[in-house]
């Protein structure tokens, strides 16, 4: 079972996430804050982050830069509340996989979580 870590300091958005992204057969952990993130992530090894970029105490790319540096197969998603052409390229720019936007639609995030069970080999 994939697992994916959800790291979001906005409580509501996080578990609802968390509670869909099990709902379409993952495995999920959450964070509330990029300390917490780190130490999941080297506790639980998910193969799959779901990473806010503003974080209360760490800034979500050098979140990003660490995680790769643990794990350099790891696939990360942004979450972000700013949908510009500056929050596309810098996501595409630090090698994450995606990005969605605050509040996340979740068509998008079922295409998502669709787009990764066929990345790792597991039918939708």
């Amino acid at each position: 079972m994939i697992k994916i870590l959800v790291c979001d300091d906005e409580i509501f958005a996080r578990d609802a996430m968390a509670k869909i992204i099990r709902r379409k057969g993952f495995d999920v952990v959450v964070a509330s804050n990029g300390e917490e993130c780190i130490d999941l992530f080297k506790k639980e090894n998910p193969e799959v982050v779901f990473l806010d970029v503003m974080l209360p105490d760490l800034d979500g790319d050098h979140i990003h830069k660490y995680l790769k540096e643990l794990k350099q197969d790891v696939n990360v998603y942004y979450i972000t509340g700013s949908d510009t052409l500056f929050t596309r390229e810098n996501a595409k720019m630090a090698g994450a996989k995606g990005y969605l936007q605050k509040p996340v639609d979740i068509d998008i995030l079922f295409e998502t979580l669709d787009t990764i069970k066929k990345d790792f080999g597991e039918q939708s």
